[in-house]
């Protein structure tokens, strides 16, 4: 049968009518609970069973959001979804994971708020609406940040990295660098700008380039505890046979404290003149010093005087 012109045209227009009688709905591309997920091959029970324990262990180790101005909720919101993820936990059973992670006020507000955000998106958008800081609270946050003592260039700047990205999401380069070198440790900074880092990247291998060389440096210049002595004492080596003779610093005060503390001495023996013979008390007398106390009359043999002054012959 040979269909003319006019007869295909009736045909068309029969099946555009008929087609646009057809109620189209659109698809549904939220997953649904019987919608399939992906889900990794374990090559062994015990290596799926590894991934579940880890899973478990990532989701109790997760901080709980009380909507206090010292937390972020930025990084907190990221944090909880990468730990959601490792655990391959879908979006609507992460709505209602979510509930038992929030604290205080923050619980407080997600009641009161929990019909307009009925789904895992919806909350994302609206608490971080709700907690997330003013451009001025973010600027003040992001300037006060400082390296601390003892922590490594790398966490300083990956932390201040992320406030200045949250203080603005546009911030050029240069001014990163700006801020990230304003808030290095004192003992970097001379180094760091000397080099000129054109890169937020190439700022954080510089510092740590100079970071690596201090402490290189520190280690090399203190000296170590364990290390033995090079030079020890001397009295290592000393001869304790031999007796150190140590010269007084005032010999004539030494004397006098001496001669001080010397008790008084003896009265001489009284032994009698006679026992000795004359040629012995002859020769000692010479001998005797010449004080008027020291001399003796050898005649009546007293002391005090001698025979050519002796009273006792004057009144002989």
């Amino acid at each position: 049968m040979v269909t003319t012109r006019l007869q295909h045209h009736q045909l068309f227009a029969q099946e555009v009518q008929r087609l646009s009688l057809i109620d189209m709905e659109p698809s549904d591309t939220s997953p649904s609970s019987h919608s399939t997920v992906y889900r990794p091959l374990f090559t062994s029970n015990m290596e799926a069973q590894f991934m579940s324990t880890l899973a478990k262990e990532q989701v109790k180790t997760l901080t709980k959001f009380s909507g206090s101005e010292s937390e972020d909720i930025t990084h907190w919101l990221k944090h909880i979804e990468e730990v959601f993820d490792r655990a391959l936990i879908q979006s609507s059973n992460k709505y209602l994971a979510i509930q038992s992670y929030l604290t205080d006020a923050a619980l407080k507000w997600f009641r009161f708020n929990k019909q307009n955000m009925p789904d895992w998106s919806s909350f994302k958008i609206a608490i971080v609406q709700a907690y997330q800081p003013s451009i001025h609270q973010a600027l003040l946050k992001m300037e006060q940040r400082t390296q601390l003592p003892g922590e490594s260039v790398m966490e300083y700047y990956y932390d201040k990295l992320n406030l200045c990205v949250q203080a603005d999401a546009n911030m050029s380069s240069s001014m990163i660098i700006h801020y990230l070198t304003k808030g290095l440790h004192a003992s970097l900074v001379d180094h760091v700008i000397r080099r000129h880092p054109a890169t937020p990247n190439e700022f954080l291998n510089i510092a740590q380039d100079e970071e690596n060389f201090l402490l290189t440096w520190k280690g090399l210049s203190s000296p170590s505890t364990n290390e033995p002595d090079r030079y020890p004492s001397e009295d290592i080596y000393m001869d304790h046979t031999i007796n150190v003779v140590k010269r007084p610093l005032n010999i004539r005060n030494q004397a006098s404290n001496w001669q001080h503390n010397q008790s008084p001495p003896q009265p001489l023996m009284q032994v009698p003149i006679n026992s000795f013979p004359p040629s012995y008390r002859r020769s000692s007398f010479q001998h005797r010093p010449s004080s008027i106390s020291s001399q003796q009359c050898y005649e009546y043999q007293r002391f005090g005087h001698i025979a050519r002054y002796c009273p006792n012959r004057k009144n002989l």
